[in-house]
Order: C-alpha cells, then structure tokens, then sequence
C-alpha cells in the first residue's frame, strides 16, 4: 500500500508540473492541400475568476481564493506558485482571523524546514513559502550557505546584479571577519584588539537616478555591543570623502541598545530610534520616500521623519555602502560594529509597509525570529512525519504528512483584476499546413486564438487560365469556382472576370472593384456543404476574414479551410 500510495503521489505531481495548454490544427486550400506561413495569433489575459476556486476575497490589498479539489501540501506549494501567487501566509491575529471566517480549513503556506539551523521536533524550522520582494531591488548579499559568499576570498557576490562587494580587514592574523557554517558574517569578535574588518560594495550609483532620493536598506543583523552596521560614502575608502552613518548601535548595556537610522540632510544627519536587542537577530529596515524616512524592527513600523536628503550621487560622488566600517560622521558610536550580519538589500525604491512585513516573513524562520504562530493544543507533534500545516476550526493550526490531500488557500500579493488582452505570441502553419500551440497553463490564465489580416499574393497566369478554363466550358464550374473566380460579383463566371483577373495580374488594379474580400475561412462544416454543392452559396456560406477559437481546452483541434479570390490556391 505505501508503493502504492507513492506511485499515486508521483503521477499526481508529474500532472501538477506539466500545466500546459496543448492545441493544434490544419489550414488547407481549396483543394485540400496544407497552406504553409498562415500566422496563428495567440491572445491571453489574466483573469480574477480562477477555475477551480471559490470566488475572489480580498484582504489588506492581498486577493484570496480557496481550491474546490483537494491536493498535497507540495503540489498545493507549486500549483500556487506556478499562478505567481502562493499558499497564504499569515502575520498577524487579524489575518489569521480573516482566513478562517472566511473559510473552514485549508493548507497554508507553513512548514518544516529539516535543514535549518533551527529545525527541531516538533516546533522547530518552521517557515513561510512567501514571496521574495525584488521591486527596486539592486543589490542582494546574502551570507547564507554558497550564496554571495564561499567562506574564502574577498569578493562577496551581488545576487541582484553586477555590482558585488570586497571584505577588508586591517590585520593579517586572520580578524576582522569570518563565516561561521556559511550562514552569516561575523564582524570585529574574537581575540585580537581592534580588529577593524568591514565590507563595502562597489559604485551602485548607476542604480539609482540621480533626480530620485528613494531608498530601501534592509538588513539582518545581530549585535553584541555599540557600532555602525551600515554607512554611506562616496568611494570605496573608510572614513575619507563623503561618508555618513545610515544603520548604527549606542548606548549597549549588554542587554539592550538603541537602534538608530539616519539619512545626510546636508548639514547633518536626521535620525529616529528605537530600542533593540542585543545577542539576537533582528530585521532593520530603513525607507526614504522622496520626503520621509520611516524606520522598522522586524516588519514593524515605529518611527519617522520628514526632511529633504541629500546624496553622493547627486553630488559628484559614487554610492558605496559600507558594512560595520567606523564613520566619523555618526549618530552617537562610529565604531566598527562588533556582530553577525546575514543578509543586506538595497532597493532603489521605497518599500512599503506590507512589501516590509512580506520580507520579514519570508526569512524569519532562518534567524529565529518566528512573531506569530497559533497551534492547536497539543501542535505541532510530528506523529508520522507531520512537517506542513493547515489550519482548522477556531483559526487554530495543526500539522499533517504531505501525503494527506486537502482544499488549500492561494495568497496573491495584489489584487487580482481581469486584465484586458494582448497579444502574446504568433505561430505559423508548416509545410503540412499543420499549426502547433503549446502554452503554460493555469486557472487565472485565459486564451484564445485567432486567424486575421492575412495577406494575400496579387493573382497568377496560373490563376487566369483556370478561370478561362471555366469561361470556355473546358471545365464545369462548382460551388468553389464561385468564391474563386467570380471576381465582379455578378453571380455567374464570364470574360469579364478573366479581364479582371488579368488586370490584376498586370497591376491594372490593387484591389477587387466589387465588395470582394482577398479570401475567406471556412470551418470543416462549412467546407463540407460547399465541398457538395454546385451552386453558388456565397449569400448564405460567406465565409469569414478572422476566425478565432475561444476558450480553447487542452489536446483540442480545431481545422479550416481557406479560399483566397481570384487564386487556384
């Protein structure tokens, strides 16, 4: 039974990763033959009315939805991403309150994560499937395992683009800064006197235009006493040129310290404060916004202040940000920072309160900073292998095995709106006349497909002595030869029309002088009627100039027949 019950699951993920629209089809002339080049365009849009799953709710700009089937934890994961939305995760009481009003159970985006530093059974590594936030984002360096750094070198790698970062130390006995498990930077600790080692990322001021003042720094860190965790300078030297303190620690009393940001303001630095821990990790953003800069401790707002700042860019300088260096110019310390750091970001734009709270979620669980859980008694208890989480009555959580299916929630960091179409690719007919779609596929994108405008070649000699051909009797006309060939549109196939013909031939003319389209798209039904007939069905078969397929399904087909007027084929 277990075989089988993994045979089941793997089948069932193979489905989950191979969501595609597959569609195909043949254009043929009027003679049966595949017509090659006939573009295909493909429209999609994306809609707020998912298949398979219940009507929209939003929340707090977030859109919501709840699946009508049930699924895995893991295939519930990679069916919500591949929507570019993900399982809901929850902040607070009061979204957890708002998913279980709304709904009686479903999977959320929580689970055990066996290899984090911090896992342990049952309560241990539990994380977020958050989104990242990368609007804005120019700089990422990340010390977490084989990331921006190996363990060796100097060269710290930007994840976010091109400009990377160098590590400097003072001293040749190996203090200043060192890795510890690949997971984070420590900064000026251990047994030699001021060690004085920092990193500084190379000229990002290519990133940031220089009539906008905007500006995210986000920053885990873990402080043991008083420093500047992160500056701002001109080039790339300590402490020379333009620098100021932007991240920096006083007052430590070994417990406690006061956290401070601060931007240059031109003739000094406007700053605001909270307190901060000290001996664990914390999440320290900074925003400016054009006039404010706001300042946040683990996703959470507590101060601000307005006033105009000032930039190197702007004036004549390069934009280097300097991690734990000393800066003269400071808010109280100017040390090196003594600490860990694990991750900074540097956004050219300011990020807004839920974008912050979205990236404090997202890495929480790799610090150990969980905020907010609300397990049912006795949960987690990892009987069987419990490692993902649901939430049941009471909005209380519990966790379960992955093999368990259940209906599960999909979070989408904006509101979803029905957008309108556009075009998204053109493919043509080969050489068998044969056209072949293949597009992702996923309940909040919707197709269709359509065959227009075409362009048709000027008639042949070819073309003129078929339709002599009729003229003189030689060949007896059908329902086809009128659609081809009579070209004034006077219901019968004469001289006139191979006058016509020819003249268009010999560019006497650049279009049909009657109402005539360049050609006509017939269904398979259609062409069936036609193909029987001898009489002349134009007044109740027309034919189209564009044909489109709505709604098309998966492995459907759909063929046409084309007739181009005043062409054999």
């Amino acid at each position: 039974m277990k075989i089988l019950n993994l045979l089941l699951l793997l089948l069932l993920h193979s489905i989950v990763f191979s969501q595609n629209l597959n569609y195909s089809g043949y254009i043929y002339n009027q003679d049966g033959v595949g017509v090659s080049g006939i573009p295909v365009k493909i429209y999609k849009r994306t809609t707020s009315n998912l298949t398979g799953f219940t009507a929209q709710t939003n929340y707090n700009g977030h859109s919501y939805y709840r699946s009508t089937t049930t699924n895995t934890w893991t295939n519930s994961k990679t069916i919500c991403e591949s929507m570019n939305g993900h399982l809901a995760t929850i902040s607070d009481a009061s979204e957890n309150s708002f998913l279980f009003n709304t709904w009686p159970s479903g999977w959320i985006g929580y689970s055990q994560d066996v290899t984090s530093d911090y896992y342990s059974e049952p309560s241990g590594g539990w994380s977020w499937t958050e989104s990242d936030v990368t609007r804005g984002k120019v700089a990422d360096y990340d010390f977490s395992v084989n990331r921006s750094y190996s363990g060796s070198g100097t060269v710290v790698n930007n994840l976010s683009g091109t400009v990377h970062a160098d590590l400097f130390r003072s001293q040749t006995n190996g203090y200043g800064y060192s890795t510890l498990l690949g997971d984070f930077m420590f900064f000026n600790t251990g047994g030699a006197a001021n060690p004085q080692g920092y990193m500084a990322t190379r000229n990002l001021a290519a990133n940031f235009p220089v009539s906008s003042k905007d500006l995210t720094l986000n920053i885990w860190v873990l402080a043991w006493g008083n420093g500047v965790i992160v500056s701002e300078r001109g080039a790339q030297s300590i402490n020379s040129g333009w620098h100021d303190s932007n991240i920096e620690v006083t007052g430590s009393n070994g417990t406690t310290a006061t956290l401070r940001l601060g931007l240059w303001n031109g003739s000094g630095i406007s700053q605001i404060s909270t307190t901060i821990s000290v001996g664990s990790w914390n999440m320290v953003t900074l925003t400016y916004s054009g006039t404010t800069l706001k300042g946040y401790l683990n996703g959470i707002y507590f101060s601000q202040v307005a006033f105009s700042r000032q930039t190197p860019y702007a004036n004549g300088n390069g934009l280097h940000y300097f991690l734990a260096g000393s800066d003269a110019t400071n808010m109280g310390s100017g040390l090196f920072f003594d600490g860990r750091i694990g991750r900074f970001e540097v956004h050219n734009v300011a990020l807004n309160d839920d974008e912050i709270k979205r990236v404090f979620m997202k890495s929480q669980a790799r610090f150990g900073r969980t905020i907010y859980n609300n397990w049912n008694g006795g949960e987690p208890n990892n009987s069987g292998g419990e490692n993902y989480a649901q939430f049941v009555g009471g909005g209380l959580w519990n966790d379960l095995p992955d093999y368990v299916s259940l209906n599960y929630v999909i979070e989408f960091d904006n509101i979803i709106t029905t957008s309108s179409w556009i075009l998204d690719e053109t493919v043509y007919t080969d050489l068998t006349g044969k056209y072949t779609i293949s597009k992702p596929s996923n309940p909040m994108t919707e197709y269709y497909f359509e065959i227009s405008n075409l362009t048709i070649d000027k008639p042949s000699v070819l073309d003129f002595q078929s339709t002599s051909s009729i003229v003189l009797g030689s060949i007896n006309p059908t329902s086809k030869s009128f659609y081809l060939f009579d070209v004034n549109n006077d219901g019968k196939i004469s001289v006139s029309d191979s006058y016509y013909i020819y003249a268009r031939i010999n560019d006497r003319f650049t279009s049909w002088l009657s109402p005539l389209p360049n050609y006509r798209i017939f269904t398979t039904s259609e062409w069936s009627t036609i193909q029987n007939s001898n009489t002349d069905l134009r007044n109740t078969i027309p034919g189209s100039q564009t044909v489109t397929i709505q709604s098309p399904v998966n492995n459907g087909s759909t063929n046409f027949y084309l007739i181009k007027t005043g062409k054999q084929n």
